[in-house]
């Protein structure tokens, strides 16, 4: 299958549009504030305020989403130090903090020549629900297993790796995905 948009002639100077992913946070350091009254404004931030701001945003990307296994989490067994819960919280943390340097540009996602992170649109949405739940479930699940079969470490090492590679592709993902079913 061919990607009409590549077979368009694009007017010189401008690229080619990526309607799947938010390329302007990773390429700018001006980042949408909010006063608290109700107004918004965008203002420059310095490197440390553009990284809170895409920890928070994405955050509530990750969580949000999340809320369906996370709550099947929470409620599946009692808290152990290397349990359930812990390995869907390294993988929950990896995860955002992953997609963080994505959206701020200063990691550029596996498979992709393009920098930041996914827009939201309604199909990606529900797209990342299945994936942001299946991510965590296969990391909580499977690192209790390596936990269980060889070391605590080892399962907290899969976890990591899980949400790592997960934010990793992601971008990819959700591209193809999006030519899919925008075609």
């Amino acid at each position: 299958m061919t990607d009409r948009r590549a077979e368009q002639p694009r007017p010189a100077g401008r690229k080619r549009t990526r309607p799947a992913r938010q390329t302007r946070p990773a390429e700018s350091r001006r980042r949408q504030s909010w006063s608290g009254w109700g107004e918004g404004e965008v203002a420059e931030k310095d490197r440390v305020g553009v990284f809170l701001d895409d920890v928070t945003y994405t955050f509530a990307d990750v969580s949000v989403l999340s809320i369906p296994i996370l709550s099947v989490l929470l409620m599946a067994e009692a808290s152990e130090w290397f349990g359930l819960k812990a390995f869907a919280l390294v993988a929950w943390l990896t995860m955002v903090g992953g997609a963080a340097l994505i959206r701020g540009g200063w990691v550029t996602p596996l498979a992709t020549d393009a920098p930041g992170w996914v827009a939201m649109t309604p199909w990606l949405i529900a797209l990342r629900l299945g994936y942001y739940n299946g991510t965590l479930a296969l990391a909580a699940y499977g690192g209790r297993a390596l936990g269980s079969a060889w070391s605590p470490l080892a399962g907290t090492a899969f976890a990591f790796l899980v949400g790592a590679l997960s934010v990793a592709v992601f971008p990819r993902v959700a591209e193809s995905f999006y030519d899919v079913v925008a075609a």
